[in-house]
């Protein structure tokens, strides 16, 4: 059995996937704390599915909270400061964050455009405030993060900073996004911290040391949860490409459009071979992005429902008729089951690779790509996943933003499923499993 749970601030919500695709659902409320609820409701599902359970899926997107407390520096490592001040991305979101300039970077190729002065950053170490969160961005660290990691690398040996965040950690051409994206991320260190260790709590009262946790990733996939305090970011806004999947897997499709109407409004969003339609970053509410891979989830309207080729299921959430009814379209299905939970059950194992290299001619690109495959397949192994299991979902060459010559974007994403072989329909006791009542068909049924 696979588990997927959505927690919020007042309930949990799971949804256990028997081996033959049957849906049980379980939730609770308990005063006395998320990890207490949590326990109760896989327990709940595994007593009741009498399988044992391989893999636990959480949504988290709800609780991660962004530490306002938080005492934010951010470095910038470049040539020369810029002449009129920049538009910030923290800025417009009213995060507050000290901004220092070290002299240093590299260009587009990758070459060295000012040595880093090792007494200039010595001395910023020195008088950054006990307790900071440190942000490192660096001008040409796609390409040559070597002065990222050598300023990283100085203030992680001063005991007395909260973290550091080395912003080529996220894959975006524009500096400023990848700063946005490490600032965020640094704010909800605290929070997915105290998250990530609850929730390993609670899976290990399940007393099975096979089962393995994961939390839901903005792609509408999973990282295995010990990832979540390293880079919460990517699970910040899971909820609309979890919720996709969710609804895809309730109506058996894995292929075309699938509108959700809720009572808050319609989304539309489209599967491709089993997984959303994706784009390179995730939008927020307020305009701004990080650089994070997202499902591209958008509000239907008239203009692009007519511009688009006829949803291929439109599934509808109890309340959601009033905001249906101005698009004429039918529902596949009416459901009150939690799209996220059952999206967190089924969702994959995602890994993405990203590099700036260096490519000749076309035998060049395929060495390129075939490395990026290579190291997808081998963290996705290293997580847990069959060998045989894994597939490449995406392996592109892009141009960089500067199209310098020679110099290509290597983008791979590697796939595999959270469950093992032999283990998801295994049962939990020898004697038979009694029928369970109230649950949804086998998910073959709609393809």
């Amino acid at each position: 059995m696979r588990i997927g749970v959505r927690v919020s601030e007042d309930e949990i919500s799971a949804v256990g996937m028997l081996g033959d695709g049957r849906l049980l659902t379980a939730g609770t409320r308990s005063p006395l704390g998320f990890v207490a609820a949590v326990a109760a409701a896989i327990a709940e599902l595994r007593d009741a599915g009498g399988e044992r359970v391989s893999s636990v899926v959480f949504d988290v997107s709800e609780v991660l909270a962004l530490d306002a407390g938080a005492n934010v520096t951010s470095v910038f490592i470049e040539p020369r400061s810029p002449i009129e001040p920049r538009s910030h991305f923290w800025a417009a979101e009213d995060i507050p964050v000290q901004v220092e300039a070290l002299r240093g970077g590299h260009n587009a190729l990758g070459h060295e455009l000012v040595e880093l002065s090792t007494a200039e950053l010595h001395r910023l170490v020195e008088r950054v405030p006990t307790g900071a969160q440190i942000v490192v961005s660096a001008a040409g660290s796609p390409v040559n993060a070597e002065h990222e990691h050598r300023t990283a690398a100085a203030f992680r040996s001063r005991s007395t900073v909260a973290s550091v965040v080395e912003s080529s950690s996220f894959s975006s051409d524009s500096l400023l996004s990848r700063e946005f994206t490490a600032v965020v991320n640094s704010l909800l260190l605290t929070s997915a911290e105290l998250l990530a260790s609850g929730l390993a709590d609670a899976v290990a009262t399940l007393s099975d040391n096979s089962v393995r946790a994961f939390v839901t990733t903005n792609d509408g996939g999973c990282t295995p949860l010990t990832r979540l305090p390293i880079t919460p970011v990517h699970s910040f806004r899971s909820q609309p490409s979890v919720s996709l999947i969710g609804a895809a897997t309730l109506v058996g499709r894995s292929e075309g459009w699938i509108v959700i109407a809720r009572e808050n409004g319609v989304v539309i969003g489209e599967l491709i071979d089993g997984l959303p339609a994706m784009l390179n970053r995730t939008d927020l509410p307020g305009g701004a992005s990080l650089a994070s891979s997202a499902a591209r989830v958008v509000p239907l309207t008239e203009v692009l429902l007519a511009g688009s080729a006829s949803p291929t299921a439109t599934v509808l959430v109890p309340g959601g008729e009033r905001a249906l009814a101005p698009f004429g379209l039918a529902p596949t299905a009416v459901t009150d089951e939690d799209l996220v939970a059952v999206g967190a059950a089924v969702a994959p194992m995602s890994y993405w690779h990203h590099s700036v290299t260096t490519a000749q001619d076309a035998a060049g690109m395929t060495r390129a790509l075939q490395h990026g495959e290579t190291v997808a397949r081998a963290n996705l192994v290293a997580a847990g996943a069959e060998p045989a299991a894994v597939r490449i979902a995406e392996s592109r060459v892009l141009s960089t933003a500067y199209g310098e010559t020679h110099m290509v974007r290597i983008r791979v994403r590697g796939v595999a499923h959270t469950g093992k072989p032999g283990v998801d329909a295994s049962p939990l006791h020898d004697d038979s499993l009694t029928p369970i009542a109230g649950t949804v068909p086998s998910l073959g049924a709609g393809a």
